[in-house]
This record gives structure tokens, C-alpha cells and sequence, in this order.
């Protein structure tokens, strides 16, 4: 029966042999006629006896396998695969080795997923020891099982010292690009934690009027905070970017005298944060009159009732509901945080009727009516502040907005006091804001800093100066471009103090604006830009004058016309410096300030996210170092 049975012919060996009817075990040559023994019926003994006795068949075997290889992988490309057949198929040997094997620390995948790891500790804050979490080495076992884990130890390493480096060689050829610098500080201190930070923002426009803002420092400050140690750093971290005194323009700081002293020591030109100023401004003449102080005490004791007790914002948002109201919440006024007094009094306006009929059934002071319209009175004075604080805390301002900015605030003072008011006090109080104004705010003109940068932006040109001033103006920029180191390279802290006396400004004209106090602070500074009043145009200079090619571009650049104000002034001088090749490189350095040390205050922010109650143990110059990355790795896009 054995003896009858065929075998299951899958080999393409079978073309070449045949079984022995008498014996199984014993296969026949089609080619030779010689029989031969196959024990355990495998066929190779009849492949062994095909290549050694006939090569050329085997050849043509062997070709015949891959046809039919080929075939089966097609057909098994084409068949789906249900998991239980895929679970089924035995892995080969190599497979398995290869499946468990782990990436080396110099594989390409390796090092990416180590980079982009190191990038989201810093830009997310979060904690260095996050890498050996469980919810993280589950979600990266899950989307690369072949990624070797690292601890927290080597990710310190990594991000502190080839992230940082990689990152400040990309920082220090982009800041070569400038030829003169401008910067922002502040100082920052976490109590948790003891740690103190300088910072250190450099603000440029490269040749082809690209501005960009870079962490380039956050110094720690281990001793006291004197004028003389703060000099020190600020000498030390210019060094260390290879940055000469001579090529930075200004440094944008606080009014605090150490840091005033420290400037002055460091033989640097710096100014005032205009921002904290116009803040020191409101907070004065806001605190000069009982009355307005009393309803902000009461509207800050009203918003403490609801900010401690969840039962009551619950019941307030019952009210607006009834009232069909949006859910608005109590807003706090907070002495460091800019415009809150604004904030608090314009959302108090905004839920009057519902804090109205909460007070009626609870104990809790009501506003009068007469203190309403005491807030009322003070939204309408402050709103133009606060609108000059947003624009000038904007990343896109500039240094050349101030003087029209605070010009344009000192006439809506003017414009409020010609109206008949009822309340004595808020006159008193605006009053008040306005000599504080002008005390602050005097000697804008006087510093070529703030005038020739918004000579230079052809948003404002000459409009906000006398014909006198212009002049001056015009004869600083030649003496700058004659002698570059004349005006803003003092040589000694004495010499530091003298500044350009630019006298005779155009002073604000009361009472001839119209505007209404719904118009918005940018509508009125476009409305006063576009006025009737239109530049006249200059003669030819002097063409026998030795300074006669810059006289020249002065001319033309005056005689073109401004620039609409919502339109971007780098971009203009981008497309004219061909036209302009001397004044173009003077808006290069004079139009790379900001107006407000901003950039410092946000780069605080961030590292108050950095050091939490968890986390105040974090050394000081790794905090610097995640800060630095934070900032400045998204200006790259992430290529260094």
C-alpha cells in the first residue's frame, strides 16, 4: 500500500527524478537512469548528485526556485494577514535577534529621539528626572521599542553641555550679523529657592532689516545686588560673546539706581524701561486722591470675597445667568502687574448689574452710585494708557513709538481737563497724572537715542518735532556718520551724562482735538499722522558741501512720503537702502531697541514656571541653560 502511495511533489527537483516503484526510498535519474538511495525521503542527496553530475540542470533548478520564490512572496503581498496568523509565524533565529537588539548611543534614530527628548524637558519646564517617569518610558517603548533609555543624569549632561553648546555657536553667528547691538535686563529672584538671574536679551537688525530678539544670558547673582558687581557681570557676559562695548547701542533697564550705577560704571548708553515708567506715572496719580483710592480698596475687598469662596462665584454666575450674561469672574488688582487697576475697574463695569443684585442679598459692601462713576471716570482716562502699555509691550515695537506714543498721550490729558467735569477729584487726579507725565517724560527730545530713531521711522519722520529740533537732529546724524563714536560712545561715566540738548519739541496744543473716548490711542496717533498739517518739502543741498551725498539722502528720505502707521518700517528700509546707503545703516542700529525691557519680564516668566514648590533644588546655571534653550531654540526652528 506504502509502495502506491505518491509523493507530495512540491520540490522542483521532481523534474529531474522519479520515485522507485519497488522502493520508496530510492529515487530514479531522469538524465544518468542511476538510482539513489534518499533516506528519511529528503531530497538532498538528489541535489548533492544534480550539481556534481550535472551542473547545467542544477543551474537551470536553481533559477527555477527563485521564479518560484518570487511567485509566493507576490502572492503573500497581496493576502492580508490576520493577527492570529501573524502571531503563528515562527520568527527565524536572526529575526529574533534582531527584534530584541537596541539601538547603540551613535545610531542616527538614537540621537534624534535624544534631542527632541532634551528639547521638551526645557521648552515644557518640566523636571530633568521626567525621563525615567513610567508614563514616559511607556508612551517611547510604544513608539520606538528600540530606543535605548537614558536617566536623568545623562540627559543633565546633554542638554547642559551638547544641546547648550550646539545652540550658543548658532546664537554667536547669528549676533556677528549685527553690527551694533542693542539690550534688555532685568533682575529676577525666586524666594523658594534663594537663586537670583541677570538677564542678558540682545535685539538686532541684520544687513538685510531682519530684527530678531536672543537669550543670550541669564547670569547668577549670588551676591548682593550693588552698581559695582552688576557692572562686573555685565562686562563679564559681553566677553563672553566676544561683544565690545563700543558696538552696543543701548541697554534697556529699570529705574532702579544699582542698575542705573552699574551702567553708568560699565561705560554703557542705557535708558529707562518706558513701560515701568508710564506704570510709576498711573500708580502716582491714581493714589493722589482719597476718593479713588477708597473705591479701589472696596472693589479689591469685593473681588477677595469672591477669589476666597467657590459658594459665591457659583451664586454670581446664577445671577448672570438670570440676567442672561456671559460667566465673567472678579478680576484682582495686583501692585507688579501692569494696568490691573484698568482690568479690575473695566471687568467691576462689565458685571455691574450682577455685583448689584449679589450685594442686595449678601453681606457684602455695595458700590454707590457715585463711586460707579467714579470708575467710570477712571476707565476713561486710564484706557489710553493701557493701550500704549500693549503696544509697546508688543515683541514687534520699537524704540521710535515712544515719543509719538507719549506725546499723543499728554494731548488726550489735555483733551480730558478742557472738558466740564462733576467730580472735582478725578480733575485733581488727572491733573496730578499729568505733572507726573511731564516730569518723567520731559527729556525725550533731548536724547538723540529715542529722537533720531523716530526721525529714522518713516512711519513718523519730522513730525513730532519743531523745524529747530529737526535741524539738530540732522546735524547729529552727520556728526554720527563723520565721527561714529562722537554721541553714543561716552569715554568716561562723566562724559556719559552729557547728553544732546534738543530743546524746543512740539508741545501738545490743548483743547484742539476732538476725538471721542471711544476712539482708540493707535486710531488718534494715525488720525494726527494724516493731518492736514503735510510735510513741506526741502530744497536741493549743497552739492559743494563735504557731507553733501548724506545731506542729500536726508532731503529725498524727507520728502517721500510717511509710511501708513500699521504698516512695518524695516520692511520699507528693506526695500529703499539701495536708495538710502548711508541712512539705512544708521535705521539698522537705531531702530533694533525696543521700547520696554519686556523681553526680560517674559523670560522671568519662564523661569518662574521652571522653579515650582517641586522643584526649587534646580542649580542656577542649569536653570540659566533650559531658559536659554527655551528662548532661542525655536528661532532656529530647531536646526543647530
Amino acid at each position: 500500500m506504502l509502495s502506491e502511495m505518491s509523493p507530495p511533489i512540491k520540490s522542483n527537483i521532481w523534474t529531474y527524478f522519479t520515485i522507485d516503484k519497488n522502493d520508496p526510498e530510492r529515487s530514479e535519474c531522469k538524465i544518468c537512469n542511476k538510482s539513489y538511495s534518499r533516506k528519511g525521503r529528503t531530497t538532498t542527496s538528489l541535489k548533492n548528485h544534480l550539481k556534481s553530475i550535472h551542473p547545467e540542470e542544477f543551474c537551470l533548478f536553481q533559477s527555477a526556485n527563485k521564479e518560484k520564490e518570487l511567485k509566493k512572496k507576490n502572492d503573500e503581498a497581496g493576502t492580508i494577514v490576520t493577527p492570529l496568523q501573524q502571531a503563528k509565524k515562527q520568527l527565524s533565529l536572526e529575526e529574533v535577534i534582531q527584534k530584541e537588539k537596541k539601538w547603540d548611543t551613535n545610531n542616527p534614530n538614537s540621537k534624534k529621539i535624544d534631542k527632541l527628548i532634551g528639547e521638551m524637558i526645557a521648552l515644557q519646564n518640566l523636571p530633568f528626572s521626567f525621563v525615567e517617569g513610567l508614563g514616559f518610558r511607556r508612551l517611547i517603548q510604544e513608539l520606538a521599542p528600540k530606543y535605548n533609555f537614558r536617566g536623568r543624569n545623562f540627559f543633565t549632561d546633554f542638554v547642559c553641555n551638547e544641546l547648550y553648546i550646539k545652540l550658543a555657536a548658532k546664537v554667536k553667528e547669528l549676533i556677528e550679523k549685527y553690527d551694533y547691538k542693542s539690550f534688555t535686563t532685568d533682575i529676577w529672584t525666586d524666594p523658594s529657592s534663594g537663586v537670583s538671574l541677570l538677564s542678558l536679551t540682545c535685539h538686532g537688525v541684520s544687513e538685510n532689516f531682519e530684527r530678531s530678539s536672543i537669550v543670550l544670558k541669564c547670569e547668577t547673582f549670588d551676591d548682593r545686588h550693588t552698581g559695582d558687581i552688576i557692572a562686573e557681570k555685565f562686562n563679564t557676559m559681553l566677553a563672553e560673546w566676544n561683544i565690545s562695548n563700543e558696538k552696543v547701542h543701548c541697554m534697556i533697564r529699570d529705574e532702579g539706581s544699582n542698575m542705573k550705577r552699574g551702567m553708568r560704571l560699565a561705560l554703557l548708553n542705557d535708558l529707562d524701561c518706558t513701560v515701568h515708567k508710564l506704570q510709576i506715572v498711573i500708580r502716582h496719580g491714581l493714589r493722589s486722591q482719597e476718593c479713588i483710592e477708597a473705591v479701589k480698596q472696596k472693589c479689591k475687598k469685593i473681588t477677595s470675597h469672591f477669589n476666597h469662596s467657590t459658594i459665591a462665584q457659583k451664586q454670581l454666575e446664577k445671577i448672570q445667568d438670570r440676567l442672561n450674561q456671559p460667566h465673567l469672574k472678579v478680576f484682582q488688582d495686583c501692585v507688579t502687574r501692569w494696568n490691573s487697576t484698568f482690568y479690575m475697574f473695566e471687568r467691576f463695569m462689565k458685571i455691574k448689574d450682577a455685583l448689584s443684585l449679589y450685594a442686595n442679598d449678601h453681606n457684602i459692601e455695595s458700590i454707590l452710585p457715585e463711586e460707579w462713576k467714579v470708575i467710570e471716570c477712571c476707565l476713561e482716562v486710564l484706557k489710553p494708557f493701557e493701550e500704549a502699555t500693549r503696544e509697546m509691550s508688543s515683541s514687534q515695537a520699537l524704540i521710535s513709538s515712544v515719543i509719538p506714543i507719549i506725546q499723543m498721550l499728554l494731548k488726550k490729558l489735555d483733551v480730558y481737563l478742557t472738558k466740564p467735569r462733576e467730580s472735582d477729584s478725578i480733575r485733581l487726579a488727572v491733573s496730578n497724572l499729568k505733572s507726573q507725565f511731564s516730569a518723567k517724560f520731559s527729556s525725550l527730545e533731548d536724547n538723540n537715542l529715542y529722537a533720531i530713531s523716530t526721525y529714522l521711522d518713516p512711519r513718523y519722520k519730522h513730525k513730532f518735532f519743531k523745524p529747530v529740533t529737526e535741524e539738530k537732529i540732522k546735524d547729529e546724524i552727520i556728526k554720527m556718520v563723520n565721527d561714529p563714536v562722537v554721541p553714543d560712545s561716552p569715554k568716561s561715566p562723566a562724559e556719559k551724562t552729557k547728553r544732546m540738548r534738543m530743546g524746543d519739541s512740539l508741545d501738545p496744543e490743548p483743547g484742539t482735538s476732538s476725538m471721542s473716548k471711544k476712539t482708540c490711542l493707535k486710531s488718534d496717533l494715525a488720525m494726527m499722522l494724516g493731518s492736514s498739517s503735510e510735510d513741506e518739502g526741502e530744497g536741493e543741498p549743497d552739492n559743494s558741501s563735504p557731507d553733501a551725498l548724506l545731506r542729500k539722502e536726508l532731503v529725498i528720505y524727507r520728502n517721500k512720503k510717511r509710511l501708513d502707521l500699521d504698516e512695518n518700517p524695516l520692511n520699507w528700509w528693506k526695500v529703499n537702502r539701495c536708495e538710502f546707503k548711508i541712512l539705512s545703516k544708521l535705521a539698522c542700529r537705531y531702530l533694533s531697541p525696543p521700547p520696554a525691557s519686556v523681553p526680560s519680564e517674559q523670560l522671568f516668566s519662564g523661569a518662574g514656571l521652571i522653579y515650582n514648590p517641586l522643584r526649587n533644588r534646580l542649580e542656577a546655571e542649569k536653570a540659566a541653560i533650559l531658559l536659554f534653550i527655551k528662548y532661542n531654540s525655536p528661532i532656529f526652528n530647531f536646526n543647530y
